[in-house]
């Protein structure tokens, strides 16, 4: 089975599909969120470099976030990886494929208009983590703000605004092009449409996997 970098704009959604390749083939899922919340966690040089540069409010430079990167990944050898999150330029791709190997790219492709829809309905529960979207009628909450599984209230997405949402598009359209261009020409590119039901997205990842 490959590794899978999985590339795509916002609200693509990413989360639904790691959770289909984690229940589904014992996926290992790397959110870079989380790696470099890990990473920040320990006393290690490259943790104290990420500490330094957070709490500047900068951004963490590119050859560090890699080297955290790697030290995860050390974590999972012999395991089938998802990288989520990354790479979100050019550069960070070149220096993930020193780094990665045996793996292939995903892109969820969606419009703008469908992603902005989605990231303004969306909604959903901190305590089990299930997402809902009040503008689609197979994901809204039976109970109107209420977690179907848990009973809680849900909340939405500090960042689930207009303003936030079109500068996170506006980034991916401005690095796609480069990113999906180098991993074209590796042979390893795969586009797969989002804008379809989270099933029918599955099955062409299927079909991708040789399933």
């Amino acid at each position: 089975m490959k590794n899978i970098v999985l590339y795509s704009p916002p609200a693509a959604g990413k989360g639904t599909l790691c959770e289909f390749l984690k229940s589904e083939y014992g996926y290992e899922v790397l959110s870079i969120g989380q790696v470099l919340r890990n990473n920040r966690s320990m006393d290690t040089e490259i943790g104290r470099k990420i500490i330094e540069t957070q709490d500047k409010g900068i951004l963490t430079p590119d050859p560090i976030v890699a080297e955290a990167l790697k030290n995860e990944l050390n974590k999972f050898e012999g395991k089938n990886i998802v990288i989520e999150g990354y790479p979100r330029n050019i550069d960070q791709a070149k220096m993930l494929d020193t780094i990665f190997d045996n793996y292939i790219v995903i892109n969820l492709a969606v419009s703008r208009k469908v992603a902005m829809e989605r990231t303004l309905g969306r909604v959903s529960c901190n305590k089990c983590g299930k997402i809902y979207n009040i503008f689609i009628d197979n994901m809204k909450p039976k109970t109107e703000n209420i977690c179907d599984v848990c009973g809680e209230t849900l909340e939405t997405r500090t960042d689930d605004n207009e303003n936030s949402f079109n500068v996170r598009y506006d980034i991916y359209e401005q690095n796609s092009p480069y990113i999906l261009e180098f991993y074209k020409n590796k042979g390893i590119l795969n586009i797969v449409n989002a804008e379809v039901s989270p099933e029918a997205a599955a099955s062409e990842v299927k079909r991708i996997l040789g399933e």
